[in-house]
């Protein structure tokens, strides 16, 4: 496994942007539609890629749905197989393999100490 993103869920998008983009130069590097919920914004934070969502994406999730430092994203892939993996070896799911739409299958599990932790496959269709 490794780091392939970290996530920042915000509650004021212009102002994140402004501040990664513009303030710290940043590279916008992919924007990623959500419909109503508005979009993510990806940003080169110098080889890291950070991930800017909004936080309407996860509103009404008790604990995906905090602002602040939201994930840590592995790039795995077969989400459903690492998943197994990883609760074989006691891992605790705070949500179970899912499309979050389509080519994209997500799961999230305890990092611990309040760190959410992300398997992610994402099959790109210009890819």
């Amino acid at each position: 496994m490794k780091i392939w993103k970290i996530a920042i869920l915000v509650d004021d998008m212009e102002a994140a942007v402004k501040l990664y983009n513009e303030v710290l130069g940043m590279e916008i590097v992919e924007r990623l539609p959500l419909g109503e919920a508005g979009e993510c914004v990806f940003v080169d934070a110098g080889g890291v890629r950070l991930e800017l969502i909004p936080k309407a994406a996860f509103e009404g999730d008790e604990k995906l749905g905090v602002p602040g430092f939201h994930h840590i994203s592995f790039q795995v892939d077969d989400v459903e197989e690492a998943a197994r993996e990883l609760k074989a070896k006691g891992v605790k799911f705070i949500k179970e393999p899912f499309e979050a739409m389509p080519g994209m299958t997500l799961a999230f599990f305890d990092g611990l100490n309040g760190v959410n932790l992300q398997l992610l496959n994402w099959e790109k269709e210009d890819e």
